[in-house]
């Protein structure tokens, strides 16, 4: 992942992930941290952007709160060999951004996102494989998806910047939390009868 500006929001480290707890569902897990799940309306209703700067500080309390649940997520979950990323409906508000951690690398915040430009251009060599999500963390759902991603997207100050996916599956990832923004989630990508993946 390259891009111009580094998230300046920075949290602590977060502790050692522990296993999820096997006495419940993974999903009643993520409720529990405040994850809103399969079956709400929120996750499908889409969001509005942000008119920044005047909407700076609605921004950054969002962003708390989003920077607050992942760490909870990655107390209880492993996520060392890839990334994690939650969108602010997901946490129950309708507005658009998101934060995504790709392993090794600074928190970066998506506010507005959009993506510029995605490949390979055909889509027969895009790549088919898993992808989980914590709204619905008991399963993961099989569909294509670029191999690179170019997202265009705002600071809270209202500044443009541009970031390139391209190692991985970051593009993967972080076009998955593009997606949650318009109300899309990956299973409307999964072709009819297509099965799920059980992650028990």
């Amino acid at each position: 992942m390259t891009s111009d500006v580094a998230d300046d929001r920075k949290t602590a480290p977060a502790p050692a992930p522990r296993r999820l707890n096997r006495t419940r569902r993974p999903s009643e897990v993520m409720a529990a941290l405040g994850i809103v799940q399969l079956g709400d309306p929120m996750l499908t209703a889409g969001t509005r952007p942000f008119n920044l700067p005047s909407e700076r500080d609605e921004a950054l309390r969002i962003l708390d709160r989003l920077t607050a649940v992942a760490d909870a997520v990655m107390r209880v979950h492993d996520f060392s060999t890839g990334a994690m990323g939650l969108a602010a409906p997901q946490i129950g508000e309708p507005r658009s951004i998101a934060i995504f951690r790709a392993h090794g690398a600074p928190q970066l915040a998506l506010i507005n996102p959009q993506v510029i430009e995605v490949g390979p251009a055909a889509r027969t060599e895009w790549e088919e494989t898993t992808e989980g999500c914590l709204s619905f963390f008991d399963f993961r759902c099989s569909l294509r998806r670029p191999r690179t991603a170019v997202v265009s997207y705002r600071t809270p100050a209202g500044d443009e910047q541009i970031a390139t996916f391209d190692q991985g599956r970051l593009a993967r990832d972080v076009l998955h939390e593009v997606d949650h923004l318009s109300g899309i989630l990956c299973v409307d990508h999964v072709d009819p009868g297509a099965p799920a993946v059980s992650m028990a």
